[in-house]
């Protein structure tokens, strides 16, 4: 069993402390827990996903490991976990977000686990569910106190606001994702979602090319991104929260308007 090719897109607003957003087509993988629990799966020559990148990251199985957590959060009954990543690319993958989408036996959504990871090599887990493990619904929001410095252009302070559809149907995913620093104001979004391609030859290539320039890309992009707020006057943070480099001087700090953050990517149509 191959893993779930996935296409679509990821739109990031900042909000504050200058105003910034980009928006970049998207591509991954989705992994069947426990079906597709193996060391490696392959997609393509060079291309891999790998088990070892993930969870306690030793190469050890994810599925036992990962109901051992959710049980210490409260979810005892796991139908199957899919899991929202990409592959590694000759050896080689960063992701700076992966979703663990825990199902009960009747394929409803009833928790989400959510693995973190930031440039300087540290991750982060968050665990997401209803009190009474009520299925998880579109307009349900879940807060999340911030634990890791993801970006250095935000200290660890504040917390995230996190949704996320999955629709049986059509197999579309989307998650929305808001960061406030003090409960009020929105500093940051993030908008993904994609929906399963069919398993085709071409399609296959054709998404496994796109993983592969991803892989490298979302390193390079995050660089980038990062170039252009430093340069409109967003200071950088260090490991140890502290301003690390001060912003250029003269340079004008305007919030972006919350007005033009979409609820969810909006397309024309689906890929």
């Amino acid at each position: 069993m191959q893993p779930q090719l996935y296409r679509g897109e990821v739109w990031h607003g900042r909000c504050l402390p200058v105003q910034h957003q980009f928006r970049y087509r998207h591509a991954w993988v989705a992994i069947s827990l426990p079906q597709q629990d193996v060391m490696q799966l392959r997609l393509a020559p060079g291309v891999r996903w790998q088990r070892r990148r993930h969870g306690p990251r030793d190469g050890s199985p994810l599925w036992p490991w990962l109901c051992q957590r959710l049980r210490e959060h409260g979810v005892h009954e796991v139908g199957r976990i899919e899991l929202h990543t990409l592959p590694a690319v000759l050896g080689y993958v960063f992701n700076p977000v992966s979703f663990y989408l825990v199902l009960d036996h009747d394929e409803q959504l009833r928790a989400v686990w959510v693995e973190v990871n930031n440039t300087f090599g540290a991750h982060h887990d968050y665990c997401l569910r209803h009190p009474d493990l009520a299925p998880i619904r579109p307009r349900d929001e879940f807060v999340a106190p911030k634990a890791l410095q993801v970006s250095p252009f935000f200290q660890i302070e504040g917390d995230y606001r996190f949704r996320f559809q999955r629709d049986a149907g059509s197999g579309r995913f989307g998650v929305a994702i808001d960061y406030r620093r003090d409960g009020s104001r929105r500093d940051f979004a993030a908008r993904q979602q994609g929906w399963p391609q069919a398993a085709t030859a071409a399609n296959v290539w054709r998404l496994v090319l796109s993983c592969a320039s991803l892989t490298f890309a979302v390193w390079l992009r995050i660089h980038w991104q990062a170039w252009r707020l430093w340069r409109k006057g967003a200071p950088f943070f260090g490991k140890n929260g502290q301003v690390a480099t001060p912003a250029p001087a003269g340079r004008s700090v305007t919030p972006i308007n919350e007005h033009a953050i979409p609820s969810k990517i909006q397309r024309r149509a689906q890929p």
